[in-house]
């Protein structure tokens, strides 16, 4: 097997592996939060969002949801945006996504901004969104990404479209949990073509 064949198959396992977490992380708050699947009326509402390292993502929800402040947890995640973390000589983008909800439409207005020091990136994007029992959707759709040159982010290294498709559910009234996967056709660039998140955010 090259090198190539190899990097492909484990993209996919980590791609599946990831699936596979959503769907355990997020299952047990659709079980909770929909009690009744006739006529599902899915997701509804606008939010704004900040994505959230895996392994950290439970941890960060409880928080959250516990003390029911996730409009000053997003806030946090923006004042610290550009900032190293203790230890480090450099700080992570910091990826902020948002829904705007288009009442008795399936269609949704989205955005995806990358912070650092500067703007990195941003990306706005149209999605259609089905309804997964009352209080989740599953989406898909495209967007275009405006990247800053010579920038590598987590939406590529240069201007494009992007795939996008994903899920998103509410957690209470204003806590919302989302995870998406993004894919940039073309040739191979600096940074991977598929990237996967999970982000939390605040619904208004």
């Amino acid at each position: 097997m090259n090198l190539s064949t190899r990097s492909g198959a484990t993209r996919s396992w980590a791609t599946r592996l990831w699936v596979a977490s959503l769907c355990g992380a997020i299952a047990p708050l659709l079980v909770a939060h929909t009690p009744a699947w006739a006529n599902p009326r899915g997701f509804a509402g606008s939010y704004v969002g900040s994505v959230v390292n895996p392994s950290e993502f439970e941890s960060s929800l409880q928080s959250v949801v516990l003390s029911g402040g996730s409009a000053a947890w997003l806030m946090e995640q923006a004042v610290n945006a550009g900032r190293p973390a203790p230890g480090q000589t450099t700080a992570p983008d910091t990826q902020f996504h948002g829904r705007l909800d288009l009442p008795n439409s399936p269609i949704s207005l989205r955005g995806t901004l990358v912070l650092n020091q500067d703007i990195e990136a941003v990306m706005p994007s149209l999605t259609y969104d089905l309804p997964l029992g009352n209080a989740a959707n599953i989406y898909a759709g495209a967007g275009f990404a405006i990247v800053r040159p010579g920038a590598q982010t987590p939406l590529g290294d240069r201007d494009g479209v992007v795939i996008t498709t994903g899920v998103e559910a509410s957690v209470g009234r204003r806590v919302v949990v989302y995870g998406d996967v993004r894919y940039r056709p073309g040739p191979a660039a600096a940074t991977e073509n598929m990237q996967m998140q999970l982000g939390i955010g605040h619904r208004f």
